[in-house]
């Protein structure tokens, strides 16, 4: 009887350590992972009416960042477009993840809110207010141009989706990636 239970053990320990070339190696997510995890500073955010972003933005729910150009060209349109539709797929669990389109200044914010408000009525849009040092850009480096940074409930830059030529494998990836994700998660 003591053998059914310690043999796994000892069989699991062996495999481990003594043979190496037996683990797995490969990882199961789309996304690139930010080893460790990067828990995001006080950035200094503000939205159209120039109104400070909450503090607590970044807590409670997995946030689809993306970090805007001065002007929101096709790539940025297409990323936007992206995360409504893996937002939107993720059916009941919706509602546990936000997409914020941070702009690099206010005026970068208006053209922005213009071009992308009437389609996306839940994306939030903030400028970056912050000073230098204190900055969205500064702090997801190395930036990746027109990619998706995944920040989880807790506040913490854990992923990023550089976009790639086909659409329908990003949107299958970045999907199933949060779909595990919100499975695992323990906050609502």
């Amino acid at each position: 009887m003591l053998c059914i239970f310690v043999l796994p053990i000892v069989a699991a320990y062996a495999v481990f350590f003594l043979f190496p070339g037996l683990r797995p190696t490969g990882t199961t997510n789309y996304g690139q992972l930010v080893a460790p995890a990067r828990p995001l500073p006080a950035l200094s955010l503000r939205d159209a009416a120039g109104e400070a972003a909450a503090p607590a933005l970044f807590k409670g729910k997995w946030s689809l960042v993306y970090l805007g150009a001065a002007a929101c060209a096709e790539p940025c349109r297409t990323e936007i477009f992206l995360a409504r539709q893996v937002r939107t797929a993720l059916d009941k669990d919706a509602a546990r993840v936000q997409r914020i389109y941070i702009a690099p200044d206010p005026a970068s914010l208006a053209a922005a809110r213009e071009l992308l408000a009437a389609d996306h009525r839940d994306l939030l849009l903030l400028a970056d207010a912050g000073a230098k040092g204190a900055r969205a850009d500064e702090f997801f480096q190395p930036a990746v141009a027109d990619a998706l940074y995944l920040v989880d409930p807790l506040g913490n830059w854990m992923m990023v989706y550089a976009p790639r030529a086909d659409q329908v494998a990003d949107f299958k990836g970045i999907l199933k990636d949060l779909k595990k994700l919100l499975f695992q998660s323990q906050v609502d």
